[in-house]
C-alpha cells in the first residue's frame, strides 16, 4: 500500500503507514533498504505517471484503456453534468453481473476537498442563486447564452438535490418540522429545499376532490412554473419545482421564499385568496406586472368577490397567490389553474350524470396550455377570413357598377387584403366555472363563452382529429410515451384516452395495432394507481413483492393462475396482497379505467389483448411505476427445455456442439433454474425501484429560434442558409444543455437529415451516429427516438456504401423494435421495404424479395388495397421481382400498381406514368422469357424421344433455363435501372427514411 502527497512540484510517495501520518518522502525515509529505490522514483509531476511507476499492472491497464477510448466516440465517454439527465432503464444488470463496488474511503470527504469545512457544513440558497440568474443582463448573444446556461446548471443541480431529498423523505429518512400532525400533513426541510407530500392535508380541496385533486394539482403546478419560465417576464419570479413520484408518493420540492418562516402567510399574500376567497388580494403594482403574463396566455381581467362583498380584479386565478418576499421581489405560488376549465368534461363527467360510469375522480379537470394556443389561433384565422370577405363584399357593393372591369376585381381583392384596421380580441377566464364565478343561472359572458368553446374544440374537434390521424397512421406513435407526446402536442388531456379508443374502432384490423397501444396506456396507468395504493398499505421491503404479485396478476397468468399462493409469509400478512387475485386485479383495473378514462373495458381484456404482448405491457408499467427489472429473459407461459436450453446457450455466446464439460454443467444449472421458476417474475427480479421526476426546466430561447428558423428554411428550399441555421443552433444547444442532453439529440438527427439531403453521406452518417449515443445516454436505449435514430443511420450508413453495417443496424433497431411493439406496427413495412433496398445492392436478390413481400403483407393488412402505400409497396415488389427473374410476377404486382394509380391520379401523374413504363417493360421481357422458356423445354423433349441421340444433362438444361429466364436485361444494368445506382451504390431509389421526429420537439 503507498500513501501519496499532492505538493507544489507533483506527487509523490509518502512514508505514512496504516496506524501512522509522515509527510517524509518514502524514498528518503527507508533509504538504504532493501528493495527500496531511488527517491526520484517515488515522484512524479504527473498523478498517472507516478502510479504507472508504482504499479506495471496499472500502466498496461491505463495503455489499454486509453486505447479503448481513443475508438469511441467522444459523446460516448462524457460524463453527465447531473445524474437526473442519465436514462433509468426498466432492465438493468442482475447482483449476479454486476460489477462489485468496493468501499471509497475518500468519498466521504469529497465536500471537504472541493469546497473546505466551511462550505461543507453550510447551506445552498436556492433561490438566491435562481433568481440571481433570472436578472442578468440579457441584452447580448452572448449574455443571453451564459444565462440559459447558469439556469439548466441550476435546474439539473436543483432537481438531483430534490430527487435525494424527496426519496429520503418516503424512506423515513428525514425528520418533519411539525411530527404532531398526521403524516400526510407532514413538511420537510433540508438544505434549504422544501418538501411536502401530494395530499389535500390541509383540506384545500376538499370540494374538488380531496387527495385526488391534491395529486393533480401538483403536476399542473409544474405545468405553470414551465409556463411562467418560457415567458421570462422581468419583475415576476418563480420558486424551482420538482414533483417526485417515489414508492407510491407523490413529493413537492420547492426552493424557499425568503421571509415565509419568520412571518403569517396571510400578511404576505397581495394577490388572489389563500382561503378560498375569503379574503382576496389585488395588489395594483403585481396586477399591473402580470399584464404581459396575461397578454400572451390569452387572459382577460375579471372581478372577483371575497366573504365581505368587495370586488376586486385579477388576471389569474384566484387560487393563484403573489406575494412580495423579504429580498422585494414578486413571487407568484401555487400556479396550477394557469389555464382555463374544461368545461364540457366537468358538466358530463365530473357530475356522475352517466350511469354507467362513474364520476371523475376529481373536478380540478383543465385545459393544456397547447389547446388554448390551438384555440386562440384557430379563432383569428377564422376572424380574418371572415374580416377579408366582408370587406371584399363591401368594396364590390360599393362600386355600384356591373361593368367593373378585372382591374377593379383587383383593387376589391387588394383591400380585402388590408388588415390594417382589422381588430381581434380573444380573451379567456381562468376562474371561468369555477366557485368564485359562479353563474347562478346568468347568462353566460364573453369569457365563459370563449372557455366553453375552447372546451368544445378539445372534444368536438381535436380528438376526433387525432382518432382520424391514428387510424390512418398519419400519425404512428411507437410507444405509450410516444402516445402521451403526440397527444399533449395537440393540446389533448390523457383524461380523453377513453375518448380515443372509442373513436378507433375495434374490428377494423388497420386499427388494431393503434387501439391496442391507447388500452394498454389507459391500463398501464391503472395499474399505476394500483401500485399506489398498495405500495401505501405494505411496508417498504414489501414493495417488490408486491409489484410482483401485481404484474403476475396481469402478465403471467398463463405461467401461474394464482401467484399471490407464493407470497412470503410476511407478505400474506397484509390483507391488500393477500387478498390479490389475477380477477380481483382485471376488476380493478376495469373499475379504473371506466373511473378515470370514461371507457368500458372487456371482461376478457387480459385474453384478448394482453396475452401474446405481456412484454409490451410489462414494460409501460415498469417505466411508469419506476421499477428496474433484472436483465434476463421472461416467460409469460410454462416454457419448453429444448427452448430454454437454447436461449441459455446463445446468451453464453457459445455454440451447442462446442461446449466443455464445465460449460455444460453450467448450462444444465441454469435450465434447471428457469424451469423451476415458479412465476414469470420474482420478487428477487424486482432490484429497484427509482424516483420519477416532473421538473420545471428553462428553456433556451435562443437555440430554439435558430433551430426553427432553420427547419424553416430547409423546408422553403433554401438549403444552405437552413444548414447554416442549424448547425448554429446545435453550437448553442451544446453551449447550453452540454453535449448529453435530449435537445442536443434532436438538433444532430435534423443536421444530418440536412446533410443526407444535400448529398453528404459521411457527413449524415456522422452526425446521426452522435444522435444515436446521445439518446441512448439521455432518454434509454428502447426509446422510440433512439430507434428511429438507429434506423436513419442505417439509411444514412447504406447510402455511404456502408450496407454491411446498414444490415447490422437494422437488425439491432428491429431487437429494439419488437421489445417496444408488436410486428405489425405500420412502420415496421418501412423498415423491411429499406432492408430489401440494401439486400439489394448487395446481390441478395431473394432475400431482398421476401422483405419486400413482408413489407406489402404488413400494408395490406393495416390499410386494405386500395391505398397509396400499398401500390407503392406493389411497385417496389416488383422491381425486386424483375431482379430475382420472375417477370410474370413482376408483371402481375406492376399492374395492381398501375391500376391503383391510375384510377387514384389520373394518366397525367408522374406516378402513373412511371408505372406504366415499367409494365411495358416487364411484359415485353415476360412475353420473351416465356417463349424462349417454351423453346428449350420444346428441345429437351425432342432429344429425350431419340433415344440415339446424346441425352442432356440435367444440370445443363438447369443452367441454360436459368440464363434465359433473366430476359435480355444484363443483372447490373436492371439492378441500375432499378436503385437509380449501380451495385453498392450510394443512394438507393425506394429507401425511405424511418419515420420519426421530423424536427419535432419530445
Amino acid at each position: 500500500t503507498y500513501h501519496i502527497t499532492c505538493a507544489r512540484s507533483g506527487f509523490y510517495v509518502n512514508s505514512s503507514t496504516l496506524t501512522r501520518f509522515s509527510t517524509e518522502a518514502y524514498g528518503e525515509a527507508f533509504a538504504g533498504q532493501t528493495g527500496v529505490r531511488s527517491s526520484e522514483f517515488y515522484a512524479a509531476h504527473s498523478l498517472v505517471s507516478l502510479l504507472k511507476r508504482l504499479s506495471p499492472k496499472f500502466a498496461q491497464g491505463f495503455g489499454e484503456l486509453q486505447s479503448a477510448v481513443a475508438q469511441r466516440e467522444p459523446v460516448e465517454t462524457l460524463p453527465f453534468v447531473a445524474s437526473e439527465q442519465a436514462a433509468t432503464p426498466w432492465l438493468v444488470r442482475g447482483s449476479e453481473n454486476r460489477v462489485p463496488e468496493s468501499y471509497d474511503a475518500g468519498r466521504p470527504q469529497d465536500v471537504y476537498l472541493r469546497l473546505g469545512a466551511q462550505a461543507a457544513d453550510s447551506l445552498r440558497d436556492w433561490n438566491e442563486e435562481l433568481q440571481s440568474i433570472r436578472e442578468m443582463p440579457r441584452g447580448t448573444l452572448a449574455e443571453r447564452v451564459l444565462r440559459d446556461r447558469q439556469f439548466h446548471k441550476w435546474h439539473s443541480e436543483f432537481a438531483e438535490a430534490a430527487v435525494q431529498g424527496a426519496m429520503a423523505v418516503v424512506d423515513g429518512e428525514m425528520a418533519a418540522l411539525n411530527p404532531g400532525d398526521p403524516a400526510e400533513q407532514h413538511m420537510y426541510l433540508r438544505d434549504n429545499v422544501f418538501y411536502s407530500k401530494g395530499f389535500d392535508g390541509r383540506e384545500t380541496f376538499t370540494g374538488l376532490g380531496g387527495d385526488a385533486a391534491a395529486h393533480a394539482a401538483t403536476g399542473k403546478d409544474i405545468t405553470g412554473v414551465r409556463l411562467l419560465n418560457q415567458l421570462d417576464v422581468e419583475g415576476l419570479s418563480t420558486l424551482g419545482s420538482v414533483v417526485v413520484d417515489y414508492r407510491g408518493v407523490r413529493v413537492v420540492a420547492q426552493s424557499v421564499v425568503p421571509g415565509i418562516f419568520r412571518r403569517q402567510d396571510t400578511t404576505q399574500i397581495v394577490y388572489g385568496s389563500i382561503d378560498s376567497g375569503s379574503t382576496v388580494g389585488s395588489d395594483p403594482e403585481f396586477h399591473k406586472a402580470l399584464e404581459p403574463v396575461a397578454k400572451a396566455l390569452h387572459f382577460g381581467a375579471h372581478t372577483v368577490a371575497d366573504a365581505e362583498g368587495a370586488e376586486h380584479t385579477l388576471y389569474t386565478s384566484i387560487d393563484v397567490k403573489g406575494l412580495t418576499g423579504t429580498d422585494g421581489r414578486r413571487y407568484l405560488l401555487d400556479l396550477y389553474r394557469m389555464t382555463p376549465v374544461d368545461v364540457e368534461f366537468l358538466e358530463a363527467e365530473c357530475d356522475g350524470k352517466d350511469p354507467a360510469l362513474p364520476a371523475y375522480p376529481h373536478r380540478l379537470v383543465l385545459l393544456r396550455p397547447e389547446l388554448v394556443d390551438i384555440f386562440w389561433e384557430n379563432s383569428i384565422r377564422k376572424a380574418v377570413q371572415e374580416y377579408a370577405a366582408d370587406k371584399a363584399k363591401a368594396a364590390e357593393d360599393g362600386e355600384g357598377d356591373a361593368k367593373a372591369d378585372a382591374a377593379e376585381g383587383e383593387e376589391a381583392k387588394a383591400a380585402a387584403a388590408d388588415l390594417s384596421d382589422f381588430e381581434f380580441n380573444l380573451e379567456l377566464c381562468p376562474d371561468s366555472f369555477t366557485a368564485s364565478q359562479s353563474l347562478d343561472g346568468a347568462a353566460e359572458g364573453p369569457l365563459e363563452t370563449a372557455v366553453r368553446q375552447a372546451s368544445k374544440l378539445l372534444r368536438e374537434v381535436s380528438v376526433p382529429a387525432l382518432a382520424r390521424d391514428l387510424a390512418a397512421y398519419t400519425t404512428s406513435p411507437l410507444s405509450g410515451e410516444a402516445l402521451t407526446t403526440a397527444m399533449h402536442q395537440r393540446g389533448i388531456n390523457m383524461r380523453y384516452l377513453g375518448m380515443l379508443a372509442t373513436l378507433l374502432p375495434a374490428d377494423v384490423e388497420s386499427a388494431r395495432n393503434v387501439r391496442r397501444l391507447v388500452v394498454f396506456e389507459m391500463v398501464s396507468r391503472a395499474v399505476k394507481h394500483i401500485l399506489r395504493r398498495l405500495f401505501q398499505q405494505a411496508p417498504p421491503e414489501l414493495h417488490a413483492e408486491a409489484f410482483a404479485l401485481v404484474v403476475n396478476a396481469l402478465v403471467g397468468t398463463r405461467y401461474c393462475a394464482a401467484p399471490a399462493e407464493h407470497l412470503s409469509a410476511q407478505a400474506k400478512a397484509v390483507p391488500a396482497l393477500a387478498e390479490l387475485t389475477p380477477q380481483s386485479l382485471a376488476a380493478e383495473i376495469r373499475a379504473q379505467v371506466a373511473q378515470r378514462f370514461r371507457f368500458a373495458l372487456a371482461e376478457d381484456f387480459v385474453e384478448a389483448l394482453v396475452a401474446g404482448s405481456e412484454h409490451i405491457l410489462l414494460r409501460e408499467v415498469c417505466l411508469k411505476a419506476g421499477a428496474q427489472l433484472a436483465l434476463q429473459q421472461y416467460h409469460f407461459a410454462k416454457p419448453d427445455e429444448a427452448a430454454v436450453h437454447a436461449e441459455v446457450v446463445a446468451a453464453m455466446g457459445a455454440a451447442a456442439g462446442k461446449l466443455t464439460k464445465a460449460a455444460k454443467r453450467t448450462v444444465r444449472e441454469r435450465v434447471d433454474a428457469v424451469l423451476a421458476r415458479p412465476l414469470a417474475v420474482l420478487a428477487a427480479d424486482v432490484l429497484n425501484f427509482v424516483a420519477r421526476a416532473k421538473v420545471s426546466a428553462h428553456s433556451a430561447s435562443l437555440a430554439d429560434e435558430a433551430f426553427e428558423a432553420g427547419r424553416l428554411s430547409l423546408e422553403q428550399g433554401q438549403k444552405d442558409l437552413g444548414l447554416e441555421l442549424l448547425l448554429e443552433s446545435l453550437a448553442l444547444h451544446e453551449q447550453t444543455f452540454g453535449f448529453l442532453h435530449p435537445e442536443t439529440a434532436r438538433c444532430y438527427a435534423v443536421v444530418s437529415l440536412a446533410n443526407y439531403e444535400a448529398g453528404e453521406y459521411a457527413l449524415a452518417a456522422d452526425f446521426m451516429t452522435k444522435a444515436v449515443i446521445i439518446s441512448e445516454r439521455t432518454v434509454g436505449l428502447d426509446n422510440p427516438l433512439t430507434i428511429h435514430n438507429y434506423l436513419n443511420l442505417a439509411l444514412y450508413e447504406h447510402a455511404h456504401g456502408n450496407t454491411l453495417l446498414a444490415l447490422r443496424l437494422m437488425r439491432h433497431a428491429m431487437d429494439l423494435w419488437n421489445l417496444v411493439n408488436s410486428p405489425d406496427h405500420p412502420d415496421l413495412a418501412t423498415a423491411h421495404n429499406n432492408i430489401g433496398v440494401m439486400l439489394q445492392s448487395l446481390g441478395r436478390y431473394e432475400d431482398a424479395l421476401r422483405f419486400f413481400q413482408s413489407c406489402l403483407e404488413i400494408r395490406v393488412a393495416l390499410l386494405g388495397t386500395e391505398h397509396v402505400l400499398v401500390a407503392n409497396a406493389q411497385h417496389s415488389l416488383a422491381k425486386a421481382h424483375a431482379v430475382a427473374g420472375d417477370f410474370k410476377s413482376a408483371v402481375q404486382a406492376e399492374r395492381d400498381a398501375y391500376k391503383f394509380f391510375l384510377a387514384r391520379f389520373g394518366a397525367d401523374d408522374p406516378r402513373t406514368k412511371e408505372t406504366a413504363e415499367w409494365l411495358a417493360e416487364l411484359t415485353v421481357n415476360a412475353v420473351r422469357t416465356a417463349k424462349l422458356s417454351k423453346a428449350v423445354q420444346d428441345k429437351i423433349r425432342s432429344l429425350a424421344a431419340t433415344a440415339d441421340l446424346v441425352h442432356v444433362d440435367r444440370k445443363d438444361a438447369a443452367a441454360a433455363g436459368d440464363a434465359t429466364a433473366r430476359g435480355n436485361l444484363p443483372i447490373d444494368d436492371l439492378l441500375k435501372f432499378i436503385t437509380g445506382s449501380s451495385r453498392g451504390g450510394p443512394k438507393p431509389k425506394g429507401a425511405h427514411r424511418a419515420k420519426g421526429p421530423k424536427g419535432a420537439r419530445r
